[in-house]
């Protein structure tokens, strides 16, 4: 009798890991929707608009794995407000690399000044309504002078960091990060 138990208890117990390891990898992959102080609302969330110097690393940690040899800034865009404009002249001063991130924190687009054309870096973000008005007023004969981007989501940030080149570097490398400009079109 102790023989018929093993075969019919080893698939319930492989049925039950597998089971648990379904739970476990979707629990894992779905925590981050429901985190309550994600990085939207740690980096100022909707309340402020505009640049924003982050804190110097070694100062305080407002983000996870900041690194000490840069300066950071952060702008937050909500869509509904109207279209949002990143733009910033290019320096040689510091190397400027700049990430827009949808609500959840997730990077839908990057880029550094040394992509900049003309030098200078000029973003548009855009719903997808926006985007139509906005191509259907371009003049034919004439490419867009910016680069236009539909985000995931109609919130998020845009994170600017400047990285500190040299000894002594951190002025020249705060000055790049707060130079770009977030700025709201309102329609």
């Amino acid at each position: 009798m102790a023989r018929a138990r093993g075969p019919i208890v080893l698939p319930w117990a492989l049925g039950a890991l597998f089971l648990a390891g379904i739970v476990h990898i979707s629990s894992v992959l779905l925590m981050p929707s429901f985190a309550e102080n994600d990085a939207f609302v740690r980096l100022g969330g909707a309340t402020q608009l505009g640049l924003k110097a982050l804190p110097d690393a070694s100062v305080a940690q407002s983000m996870p794995f900041q690194d000490q040899r840069a300066e950071y800034a952060v702008c937050h865009f909500d869509l509904d407000h109207g279209a949002a404009r990143v733009r910033s002249n290019v320096t040689p001063d510091a190397l400027v690399a700049i990430s827009f991130h949808d609500r959840t924190g997730r990077i839908f687009y990057s880029t550094t000044d040394r992509a900049a054309l003309r030098g200078r870096i000029d973003v548009r973000l855009l719903t997808p309504r926006q985007l139509d008005s906005v191509e259907a007023s371009d003049p034919e004969d004439q490419t867009p002078q910016e680069l236009r981007l539909t985000p995931p989501t109609q919130t998020g940030f845009v994170l600017v960091r400047a990285l500190i080149e040299q000894p002594g570097g951190r002025e020249a490398a705060h000055l790049a990060a707060n130079a770009v400009q977030c700025l709201v079109e309102r329609e």
